[in-house]
C-alpha cells in the first residue's frame, strides 16, 4: 500500500516536472543558453594564457620600480637557467678526461729499443775505432742520434753500462706512460685528475689518477735523474741517456678527445635543472619595490607557463552558477512569488542576471580590482533591482536583489564582502524608488543610494578590514555609483518601457495627457464618447484608489476603453445627435456592429502599443455579457433567437482595475438616464445595476470582494452625486418614482447601444 502511495507520488512529481517543462520549454532554453553562454565567459576568464590576464612582460624592467603587484594566480615551476648552468658547469668540471694506455704500441716501442740496444753493444765490440762506429751507426739509424752523442757513448770507459741502463730506464718510461695534454679542448675537463685507462693482468682497468702523476715531454728529464738516483747511478749520466732514449720515445698514454667528449655529454645530460616552485598567491613583483633581477626572472617564467585552467576553481564556480539560476526560477516561480511574471519580464529578468554576473565577474578579474571590496566601484545591483521594481514589480525587485546577489558572490569567487553589499544596496535602491509617475523622483533615488552606499562601505570596511584598496575612494566611488545607477534609470527607462510594453506610472501618465493626439481626435470626432470615457476615468480612478487597486492603469484603461467606437460612431446613442442608424438594421446587425467596438479597439490599442493591462481592459469591459436591448427586439421578431448572437465576445474581468472599469462604465451610462438623481436613488439604481453584473457573473474572475464591490459603489455614488446635485427640474417633468422602470429600461438602451 505505502509502495503503491510511493509510485503514485513519484509520478505525480514527474508529471509535475514534465508539465513545466512543457509549457515553460521556450524560457527554458533561453535560461539555458544564456547558461551555456556564462559557463563559456567563466571558462575564459579563469582560462590563463601565459599566466596572464592584464599584464605584459614588457611592462616591467630590472632596476626600475614597480608600479603595481603582481601575485601569482597558480602555483608555477620553472627551471633557473643561472643555477643550472652554474651546476652544469660545475659538474663539467667533475668529469675526468680518458687517457688510454696503447700497450701495442708500448711494446712495439720497447722491442725497437732492445733491438737498439742490442746493435749499439755489438757494434761497439766489433768496431776498430769511433769513426767506424760512427758510420756503421749512421748507416743503421740515420738521423736518430746525434753525431756527439755517439761518440760519447763510444769513449765512455763504461758504454755497455750506459746502454744497459738506457735500456731499464726506458722501459719504466714506457710502462709509465708518457704523454701530452691538448692546447685546446681539455678546459671543460676536471682539472686536477684524469681518467687513465691501462692493464692489469691482461685486463683493461680505469682508474682516477691525479693530473700531475702523467709523465710528460716537458717532465722527462726530471724523471730520468730520479731514475738513476733510485738507481744508484751517476746522475751525470742523465744527458747521455736523454740523448739514447729520447729518439725512440712516443706518446703510449694517450689522450681520448672523442670518449672524453661522449663522457663529458653524458653527465651533462644527467645534471637535474635547477628548478624554482613559485606558491599560488606569492607576490612576485611589489609595488613601490625596484625590479630585481630574480624577480624578473620570476615574472618571465610566470609569462611563459603557457594556457592552463583550475578545473577545480572553475567546475566549483559552474557548480554554483546553476544552483543559483535554480534558486533564481524557484523563488520567481508564480507558487513562492505570488504573482504571475510575464514571458516579457521573465526575458528582462535573466538579462539583468546575465548583465550582473558578467559585469561583476569580468571586471574581478582585472588587476585594478585585486582586493575583494573594490568591486563595489562598478556594481550594477542598484540601478537592475531598480529597474525590475519599475517594470515588473516591487516584489520582484527584492527578489530579484538577492538573486543579483548571488550571482555577485559567484562572480567573485565566494567573497562575502561584495555579496552583502550587493544585497543591501538593491533592496536600498527598491526601497528609495518612488513610482508616482515623475521622472524627478528617479533622481532623488539616486540621491538617497547615493548617501547610504557609502555608509555601506564603511560599515563593510570595519568587518573586512584591508579589503579595499584605497577606503577614500572606494566610498566616494560607492556614492557615485549610487548617483549613476539613477541617472541610468532615468535614461534607459524610456527605452525598456518602449521595448517591454510596460505599465510604468510613467509610461501611464504619458498615455493619460489628454492633450494626446489620440485623446483630440476623440473629442472631435466622437465627442459623446470622450465625454463618457472622461467621467467613467474619474469613477474608476476613485474607486480603485479606495480598494488600493491601481487607479493610474484604470484611469488610462478608462480613457481608452471605447476607442474602438471611432471608426463607426454614429451606430452609438451617445454620439448620436438626430438619427438613430439603428432604425435601419435588423437587430442581429446591430449587436454585431455594436459589439465590433471592442475587437476593433483592441486592434487600435496594439497599434498605439498601449500596456497589456490597458489592453486587456479594453477587451473585457463588456465581458461576455448580453446586449439586452437588441435581444429583446430580436426575441420580439423570432422567439427562437438565439442569445449567443448578442453577447460580446470577450472574457469577464480578471483584474480588479478591469472590473471596476466594467462598472464605471455602465453605471455612467445608466445614470444619464436617471431624473432627479438623488443619493438614495442612485444607490438604489448604482446597486441594481451592479447586482446584475454580479448575477451574470461577470465579476467571478476579477477578485473582488463584497467588501470592496462596497466601496466601489459608495465610491460611484459620492461621485455622481456630486456631479448631477446641480442639475435643473424642467417644466411638466414627470416624478421619476413613477418612471423608475422606464428610466431602467431607457438607461440599458442608451448603454447598449
Amino acid at each position: 500500500m505505502n509502495k503503491r502511495k510511493t509510485d503514485n507520488s513519484l509520478t505525480h512529481i514527474l508529471d509535475s516536472v514534465l508539465g513545466y517543462i512543457r509549457s515553460n520549454s521556450i524560457l527554458l532554453v533561453i535560461i539555458a543558453s544564456v547558461f551555456g553562454f556564462l559557463v563559456l565567459a567563466t571558462y575564459l576568464g579563469f582560462l590563463e594564457v601565459n599566466s596572464f590576464r592584464q599584464l605584459n612582460v614588457s611592462d616591467f624592467e630590472v632596476g626600475k620600480v614597480a608600479e603595481r603587484d603582481v601575485v601569482a594566480s597558480r602555483e608555477v615551476s620553472f627551471i633557473d637557467e643561472n643555477a643550472t648552468r652554474i651546476r652544469r658547469e660545475a659538474r663539467q668540471r667533475l668529469v675526468t678526461a680518458v687517457f688510454k694506455y696503447d700497450r701495442s704500441l708500448s711494446n712495439s716501442l720497447l722491442s725497437d729499443y732492445s733491438d737498439f740496444v742490442e746493435y749499439m753493444d755489438n757494434t761497439m765490440q766489433t768496431a776498430s775505432s769511433v769513426s767506424q762506429f760512427l758510420l756503421e751507426v749512421q748507416q743503421e739509424y740515420p738521423g736518430i742520434l746525434e753525431k756527439k752523442t755517439i761518440q760519447t757513448l763510444y769513449n765512455s770507459p763504461d758504454r755497455s753500462g750506459i746502454l744497459s741502463v738506457s735500456h731499464l730506464v726506458f722501459k719504466q718510461i714506457i710502462n709509465e706512460g708518457i704523454t701530452a695534454f691538448p692546447d685546446k679542448g681539455m678546459e671543460n675537463y676536471n682539472q686536477s685528475d684524469i681518467e687513465l685507462v691501462h692493464w692489469k693482468n691482461d685486463r683493461q682497468e680505469r682508474i682516477e689518477v691525479p693530473k700531475d702523476s702523467l709523465l710528460t715531454w716537458n717532465e722527462l728529464r726530471t724523471y730520468v735523474s730520479n731514475a738513476l738516483v733510485l738507481m744508484k747511478k751517476n746522475s751525470s749520466m742523465t744527458d747521455i741517456l736523454m740523448s739514447l732514449i729520447r729518439p725512440f720515445l712516443k706518446e703510449n698514454l694517450i689522450y681520448q678527445a672523442e670518449e672524453s667528449e661522449t663522457k663529458l655529454e653524458a653527465a651533462v645530460r644527467q645534471v637535474t635543472p635547477v628548478m624554482v616552485v613559485i606558491p599560488k598567491g606569492q607576490k612576485i613583483i611589489k609595488r613601490g619595490f625596484l625590479i630585481t633581477e630574480e624577480s624578473y626572472n620570476q615574472l618571465e617564467a610566470l609569462a611563459n607557463s603557457g594556457v592552463y585552467i583550475d578545473v577545480r576553481q572553475f567546475t566549483g564556480a559552474v557548480i554554483c552558477l546553476f544552483i543559483v539560476i535554480l534558486v533564481a526560477v524557484y523563488m520567481l516561480s508564480s507558487g513562492i512569488l505570488g504573482m504571475q511574471i510575464e514571458f516579457k519580464d521573465r526575458i528582462l529578468l535573466i538579462v539583468c542576471f546575465f548583465i550582473e554576473y558578467l559585469v561583476v565577474f569580468i571586471f574581478s578579474k582585472m588587476q585594478f580590482f585585486t582586493q575583494s571590496l573594490d568591486i563595489i566601484l562598478v556594481m550594477p545591483t542598484a540601478l537592475l533591482s531598480m529597474l525590475v521594481a519599475i517594470l515588473v514589480s516591487r516584489r520582484v525587485g527584492v527578489c530579484m536583489s538577492f538573486i543579483l546577489s548571488l550571482a555577485v558572490l559567484c562572480a567573485t569567487g565566494f567573497t562575502s564582502g561584495p555579496f552583502l553589499f550587493s544585497l543591501f544596496s538593491g533592496i536600498t535602491g527598491v526601497s528609495a524608488i518612488r513610482i508616482s509617475g515623475k521622472r524627478l523622483d528617479l533622481v532623488a533615488s539616486s540621491c538617497i543610494l547615493a548617501l547610504v552606499q557609502p555608509l555601506l562601505v564603511n560599515i563593510l570596511l570595519v568587518v573586512f578590514s584591508g579589503a579595499a584598496r584605497d577606503a577614500t575612494l572606494l566610498a566616494i566611488g560607492s556614492a557615485v555609483n549610487g548617483f549613476m545607477s539613477g541617472i541610468l534609470l532615468l535614461g534607459f527607462l524610456p527605452i525598456l518601457e518602449s521595448l517591454l510594453n510596460s505599465s510604468t506610472s510613467f509610461r501611464l501618465m504619458e498615455f493619460s495627457d489628454l492633450n494626446s493626439p489620440v485623446m483630440k481626435k476623440m473629442l472631435l470626432s466622437i465627442s459623446g464618447t470622450y465625454n463618457h470615457s472622461i467621467m467613467v476615468a474619474t469613477l474608476a480612478e476613485s474607486a480603485c484608489r479606495e480598494i488600493g487597486a491601481d487607479p493610474l492603469i484604470a484611469r488610462v484603461g478608462a480613457y481608452y476603453h471605447d476607442i474602438g467606437k471611432m471608426d463607426q460612431s454614429e451606430y452609438f446613442v451617445e454620439n448620436q445627435t438626430d438619427y438613430n442608424k439603428h432604425l435601419d438594421l435588423n437587430p442581429r446587425l446591430s449587436a454585431t456592429v455594436i459589439r465590433s467596438h471592442v475587437k476593433q479597439g483592441v486592434e487600435k490599442a496594439r497599434q498605439l502599443r498601449l500596456p497589456k493591462e490597458v489592453i486587456d481592459i479594453i477587451s473585457e469591459h463588456h465581458g461576455n455579457s448580453l446586449i439586452t436591448y437588441f435581444y429583446n427586439e430580436a426575441k420580439k421578431l423570432n422567439d427562437a433567437a438565439d442569445p449567443e448572437d448578442y453577447m460580446y465576445q470577450g472574457i469577464p474581468p480578471r483584474s480588479k482595475e478591469s472590473a471596476v472599469v466594467m462598472l464605471a462604465d455602465v453605471v455612467e451610462a445608466a445614470c444619464r438616464t436617471l431624473e432627479k438623481p438623488t443619493v438614495p436613488r442612485l444607490e438604489k439604481f448604482i446597486n441594481d445595476l451592479v447586482g446584475k453584473k454580479i448575477e451574470s457573473n461577470q465579476l467571478d474572475n476579477s477578485d473582488l470582494t463584497f467588501r470592496e464591490i462596497g466601496i466601489i459603489k459608495k465610491s460611484f455614488v459620492n461621485i455622481l452625486a456630486g456631479y448631477y446635485h446641480s442639475r435643473i427640474e424642467y417644466p411638466n417633468q414627470k416624478d421619476p418614482d413613477d418612471l423608475v422602470i422606464l428610466s431602467r429600461e431607457a438607461a440599458l438602451k442608451r448603454k447598449e447601444s
